[in-house]
């Protein structure tokens, strides 16, 4: 047994190295850059559905977070949005895929596990064919798909291993993603989803399931993240976490709603609005406040190695919260 376990080490190694060294040939060869937005037309006719079905800019942000067409936002709305830690979520980096996603895989404690796992792989491609299948939205369905299917049959920890080896290939076909900002976001996200939300959940048994799941999966995929949008940005936004958990939660309903709204049309557009107002008020606010953001200028490595080996110190503490049904 000795021998077999100092064998499976060294071949886990050995693996380690073979890829590396695979890593830095394609590196060098310069990686394959991948086109696959098949559906340009139809998003532009789906945009201009939602601009009749809405009014401004609850239209324009519908389409950036259903369809992924950001460049028609006000430039108020998009200072906003900046300001208050929230322009990720109008970005096609596929956050809102892991979100959505998870949204649904969390329902697994109301409903049967198989019908949840169901949900959340009709939203995942739902939500790309909506984006046109757009390589970053693409990368994060794949990633997402297999964690969570991994999640959903109750092996969170396959789950995590799962979703390495699958970035881990996708940096085979082009290592230059590993610098993309959208591959960050995607992996981190869904990371975040599949291993701290399930702990948040189990922490905050005291609040109602529906508030409580939303609330597990947007800190879980915003606390991930964090650090990547002020390296990009240079920006800490001191009402980031707030203004995120009082407006992420609105990301699935604002997605199934708007499907639905290009489907049956202004039947159901009225609560969309509702959300999208909301929304937008809650943006503005926060952006508002004068205490709202500090310019946080280029980290070293090190500090962003440290916020995560104390988050990863709170998870395992949160783990340790025996779940009581």
């Amino acid at each position: 047994m000795y021998k077999f376990l100092r064998w499976d080490k060294l071949s886990f190694v050995l693996a380690i190295i073979l890829y590396l060294l695979i890593f830095f040939i394609r590196y060098e060869q310069g990686g394959w850059d991948i086109n696959l937005d098949l559906f340009p037309q139809i998003r532009n006719n789906l945009d201009q559905r939602i601009s009749q079905l809405l009014p401004s800019p609850q239209a324009e942000l519908l389409s950036g977070i259903l369809l992924g067409n950001k460049k028609n936002l006000p430039g108020e709305l998009k200072l906003a949005l900046r300001d208050s830690s929230t322009l990720h979520i109008v970005v096609v980096s596929g956050q809102n895929l892991s979100m959505v996603a998870g949204f649904f895989l969390l329902l697994s404690g109301l409903i049967k596990r198989r019908i949840a796992m169901t949900f959340s792989l009709l939203a995942i491609v739902l939500y790309t064919l909506l984006t046109g299948v757009q390589v970053p939205v693409l990368r994060a369905a794949v990633m997402a798909i297999l964690a969570f299917y991994a999640e959903a049959v109750g092996r969170q920890r396959d789950g995590v291993w799962v979703l390495i080896v699958t970035a881990g290939l996708m940096l085979l076909v082009n290592p230059n993603w590993t610098a993309d900002l959208s591959f960050q976001l995607s992996f981190l996200a869904t990371l975040g989803i599949i291993t701290i939300a399930p702990a948040f959940e189990r922490a905050l048994k005291f609040l109602p399931a529906f508030l409580r799941q939303d609330l597990a999966v947007t800190t879980g995929a915003q606390l991930m993240v964090m650090p990547i949008i002020i390296q990009n940005f240079h920006q800490l936004s001191i009402v980031g976490i707030f203004a995120n958990l009082l407006v992420g939660w609105t990301i699935p309903f604002i997605m199934i709603l708007g499907v639905l709204t290009l489907v049956l049309g202004s039947i159901v557009s009225l609560a969309t609005n509702v959300f999208l107002t909301y929304f937008i008020y809650l943006v503005h606010f926060f952006a508002s406040l004068p205490f709202a953001w500090e310019y946080v200028g280029e980290q070293v490595w090190i500090v962003w190695v440290g916020y995560y080996m104390i988050l990863a110190g709170i998870l395992l503490t949160l783990n340790k919260i025996p779940n009581k049904n």
